[in-house]
């Protein structure tokens, strides 16, 4: 198939049957190895897995608490085990948003039991936002959405100023990053970061993704916050705050460094009032 390396194929013995999706940055295959079990191939476009590297690593240490089996990997390929089931975003696309979001806390609270899991090599949140910190504006960036960013990068310094002890994270724990299969649901593509625990599902108040009304809902962001401030045990103005961080660093990733405007900008605005920044 178009864009599968050979040497990949040969070295884990696989077998192409199907290509799944296509994240942007990465490419999924179904995939059959030689003694007939279905694997995930992942085959990112850059030649390292970037801001993923580390995320293997916390996969593997959290095998045994519902994490995809990770069976090897190269400098910009990953061999995992194949999920069957839907993700939790395609369950609240279908339409049960709320028992999307109460497995998600559910995997949260199982991913983060005690003890914590300790994996070196992880990146600090520290490290994830500081290009937040040196954003630059077009001459057409509407003054509020302006405004806005830099109340968010305020607020996420002195987040970052004030973690708790810091633990593993995967950094991307929203709905369409957890598949719920026959044995439970079943985490996929962690970031692999360390840091605050209250970071863990800020970025998920925005999420299921395709849903921007319901994320917008003051009742809808409310639920969230009680389940997901409890699943990590922590205050849930935390929660608020490092959503509303999250949502400006995403809005500076997308403007590839300048920023003009961003289809977010309301919805960053609406967090900061929430967080009551």
């Amino acid at each position: 198939m178009q864009n599968l390396p050979d040497e990949v194929l040969n070295l884990w013995g696989l077998t192409p049957l199907s290509q799944v999706a296509d994240t942007g940055h990465a490419r999924i295959w179904k995939m059959v190895t030689q003694d007939g079990s279905h694997r995930a191939l992942k085959i990112y476009r850059r030649v390292d897995r970037g801001n993923e590297a580390a995320g293997t690593r916390l996969m593997t240490a959290w095998q045994d608490r519902g994490a995809v089996r990770v069976f090897a990997e190269t400098e910009n390929a990953v061999l995992m085990g194949w999920l069957d089931g839907t993700s939790l975003g395609d369950i609240a696309r279908n339409g049960a948003p709320d028992r999307a979001i109460h497995l998600l806390a559910e995997t949260a609270r199982r991913l983060h039991a005690e003890p914590h899991v300790e994996v070196k090599g992880l990146k600090p949140l520290y490290e994830v936002f500081a290009p937040l910190f040196s954003a630059g504006f077009s001459e057409n960036c509407p003054a509020p959405l302006l405004q806005d960013m830099k109340r968010a990068a305020e607020l996420a310094q002195t987040l970052l100023d004030s973690q708790a002890s810091p633990v593993a994270l995967h950094g991307d724990l929203h709905p369409d990053n957890i598949i719920l299969t026959a044995s439970g649901p079943m985490t996929i593509d962690a970031k692999g970061y360390v840091g605050d625990p209250a970071f863990e599902l800020a970025n998920a108040i925005r999420h299921p993704k395709g849903m921007p009304e319901l994320v917008r809902q003051p009742a809808q962001i409310r639920r969230c916050l009680a389940l997901y401030s409890n699943a990590m045990r922590v205050p849930p103005a935390r929660p608020t705050q490092w959503a509303v961080a999250k949502c400006a660093l995403s809005i500076f990733w997308r403007s590839n460094g300048l920023i003009a405007d961003d289809h977010e900008a309301d919805l960053l605005h609406h967090l900061l009032r929430v967080a009551g920044q």
